[in-house]
């Protein structure tokens, strides 16, 4: 008997391990610290998705995995550089290593923690420690820091730079984020529009959808709720094997799984969006 249930522990265990082993560790940057361009790939076809977990995708939709997949096989080597829980200020602080790589293209999504560290003193002091940072989170910081990151991605002449706006943090029309996430799309579409970068509108995109098709009783956004939904969805998707328009569908969203992440859905629009901006930018430059 304590042998079958040592056994039977045993295989809960392991099966445990193998089901979390996409939340352990960074094999993606492992494989970019790996990567140099003129040895391992095209180098007019390298693109480096750089940003935060939107970018990581093992707490949302996989989006570099699936922009992979559809650019691969016309030759294009894809690459993620996304670390969960980053600002533009972490991000300011890697982007040697990125440059280094010599991709032809960057694709820039950052700024959602920037936005959800403004929430509150408490969630700005949290991010200070867990994140490293110099000063507490706000308008003015992010606006330096992701300036100063587009300044030394755009310094090489070769990388086009591709930017993209974010999504909305919960899915309730007029909540207490969208005038700030507002101004911060503003800022990005401005940077690109000066300096002749491709903008990727994916938070206009996803709004468009929710005024068409939301859940009415869909919750406002708020910093604990959605730190506990996103624990919720961790669970679901890697011990249940949820998908993550059904965790979405699971606490009333269309589009995103926890507030912040992508589901499926969001994240085929944004991929939907990349690649024809890649592909229209190559057929430019021939």
């Amino acid at each position: 008997m304590v042998g079958t249930l040592l056994l039977i522990s045993a295989v809960l265990i392991g099966w445990a391990v193998i089901r979390i082993q996409p939340l352990i560790g960074h094999p993606h940057m492992e494989r970019l610290e790996r990567f140099h361009s003129s040895l391992a790939a095209d180098r007019d076809k390298v693109v480096i998705c750089l940003g935060d977990s939107l970018t990581h995708g093992n707490g949302s939709f996989d989006y570099v995995h699936a922009l992979a997949s559809r650019l691969e096989p016309w030759g294009y080597t894809v690459l993620n550089a996304g670390i969960n829980g980053e600002l533009a200020w972490n991000v300011l602080q890697r982007a040697d290593k990125v440059i280094s790589s010599e991709p032809a293209y960057v694709i820039l999504l950052v700024g959602t923690n920037d936005a959800r560290g403004t929430e509150s003193e408490k969630v700005g002091e949290r991010y200070i420690k867990e994140m490293k940072l110099p000063q507490p989170p706000s308008e003015s910081f992010f606006a330096e820091s992701y300036r100063e990151l587009l300044d030394e991605l755009c310094e090489s002449s070769r990388i086009r730079v591709i930017t993209v706006t974010l999504p909305p943090m919960g899915e309730r029309t007029g909540g207490a984020m969208a005038p700030l996430l507002e101004g911060f799309n503003g800022l990005i579409e401005n940077e690109a529009r000066e300096r002749g970068l491709t903008c990727v509108p994916l938070g206009k995109k996803l709004h468009e959808r929710l005024l068409s098709d939301s859940f009415e009783d869909t919750p406002a956004y708020g910093a604990q709720l959605a730190n506990r939904l996103i624990f919720k969805a961790m669970l679901r998707r890697y011990l249940l094997g949820w998908s993550w328009d059904r965790i979405g569908e699971r606490h009333r969203m269309k589009l995103l799984t926890d507030m912040v992440h992508l589901n499926e859905s969001s994240g085929l629009v944004l991929v939907d969006l990349l690649e024809s901006s890649i592909r229209e930018s190559s057929v430019s430059e021939t």
